[in-house]
């Protein structure tokens, strides 16, 4: 899977840099007759050109087209992406004034900072500078400062108003458009799919995607943090495949209908899907302590690539927490079908005390109904973390893991040591979204 995100990634920033050439076009039109260094000059246009490219990039990877997903072998690797892309388009963004405030420097530091506030004769250059700035807030909010996550959610819809301003900034440029029409064509390709990706994921999204209507049927709490939701269709069913996840949203008064994901725990033939919910902030707190049986829910999806029937070779389950949730619908999977011979998986569920175990009795009947499957159990509390180093017959096995950003940081490090090929290796990062 990682090997198609580094392919598809690849794919995008070669059609950004696809713009350098085309560029070349106008130079030095554009670029010689100014009264600066020429390099200064040059790397500030290509900078805020690749720049823009990419915040179309991040635009049309937010959209969770299905296809988009194909192509990156998962959606957790699609959003890495969109952060990375979105990133780096930032701060090319912000080279492209800082490079031009430069002309100034050092004679005059105070008209140089001057130069990246919206204060210009130009009403192009003006919208440049508003974009800027709103761009910058907006990365501030999602990299520095921690908001709650419904308010960052509205913040960020304001990317799309951002993306029309250096649009707007661009075209009115003349310099650009009449000596360079190529790249003026080239950019309006990414500015229009830009602009339609933002419109339909920010306005049109809810009328456009396929989201199921389900009743919340049963509400279990296992223990004083987890919540078994149980969810039965209204109409048509989810299809999915055993390991994926949905966005679930609620519509009760009481609860935000911000969609957020948890994977499907139930097996593909039963009419009813169950997840479970750890209360971790302060949606799933709100959620363990407030939903009910008989609240409608919106449920979008399915996600995710994280199949264990995709390798026929002896396999290493590790979930941390709640990320046993893939491993209880794979487990439930099992159970219902024709296994090979040469069947090998041991499954490690960790976590803090024995307090927070779920689902024991069920890993632990596969146990005894299954020869080739194994359980265990790892208690932080009584031996510790899990480490590579208790972990049997690593080599020639395909590892799955769900967890803790720092349990699955910590097994990747110990997993190289020992030469693990990254090939074998497969995890959803939940963190991004």
């Amino acid at each position: 899977m990682q090997n198609k995100q580094k392919i598809a990634t690849a794919f995008l920033f070669g059609l950004a840099i696809l713009a350098i050439p085309l560029w070349f076009i106008s130079y030095p039109e554009t670029t010689f007759r100014h009264n600066l260094n020429y390099w200064l000059i040059g790397s500030s246009q290509l900078a805020g050109i690749l720049g823009f490219i990419l915040y179309s990039f991040s635009l049309i990877l937010s959209t969770r087209l299905r296809w988009i997903e194909n192509l990156f072998g998962g959606l957790d690797k699609v959003y890495q992406t969109h952060h990375t892309v979105g990133k780096i388009a930032f701060f090319l963004i912000l080279y492209h004034p800082i490079a031009l405030a430069l002309r100034w420097i050092p004679q005059d530091f105070t008209k140089g900072f001057l130069y990246l506030l919206p204060f210009h004769r130009r009403l192009a250059i003006d919208l440049g500078s508003w974009a800027l700035l709103g761009f910058f807030l907006l990365m501030l909010v999602t990299f520095v400062i921690k908001i709650p996550y419904d308010k960052w959610k509205l913040s960020h819809k304001l990317t799309g108003l951002v993306f029309l301003l250096f649009i707007v900034h661009f075209f009115l440029l003349d310099e650009l458009v009449s000596a360079n029409l190529p790249l003026a064509v080239y950019l309006g390709l990414f500015s229009l799919l830009g602009v339609i990706s933002f419109l339909y994921k920010s306005v049109f999204f809810h009328w456009i995607v396929d989201e199921k209507s389900y009743t919340v049927e049963k509400v279990n709490r296992l223990n004083n943090k987890v919540i078994q939701v149980t969810l039965s269709p209204n109409n048509s069913q989810i299809q999915f495949i055993p390991g994926q996840f949905c966005f679930f949203s609620y519509r009760d008064p009481s609860i935000s209908k911000e969609a957020h994901p948890f994977t499907i725990c139930s097996t593909t033939s039963e009419k009813s899907i169950t997840i479970i919910v750890k209360a971790l902030g302060d949606y799933t707190n709100h959620l363990y302590q407030t939903l009910k049986p008989g609240v409608r829910a919106l449920i979008e999806g399915p996600y995710g690539q994280f199949d264990y029937k995709q390798y026929n070779q002896p396999q290493l389950w590790i979930a941390g927490g709640v990320g046993i949730a893939p491993f209880i619908s794979w487990a439930n999977d099992l159970q219902k079908r024709s296994l090979p011979s040469n069947f090998e998986t041991d499954l490690y569920y960790c976590i803090n005390s024995r307090e927070e175990a779920i689902y024991i009795e069920k890993f632990k009947e596969l146990e005894n109904k299954l020869p080739g499957f194994s359980f265990h159990l790892t208690c932080a509390d009584r031996e510790g973390f899990l480490s590579a180093d208790e972990i049997n017959n690593l080599k020639g096995r395909e590892i799955f893991i769900c967890g803790p950003k720092e349990m699955r940081q910590s097994l990747l490090k110990e997993f190289q040591g020992q030469q693990v090929p990254d090939k074998n290796i497969h995890f959803e990062d939940f963190d991004f979204f």
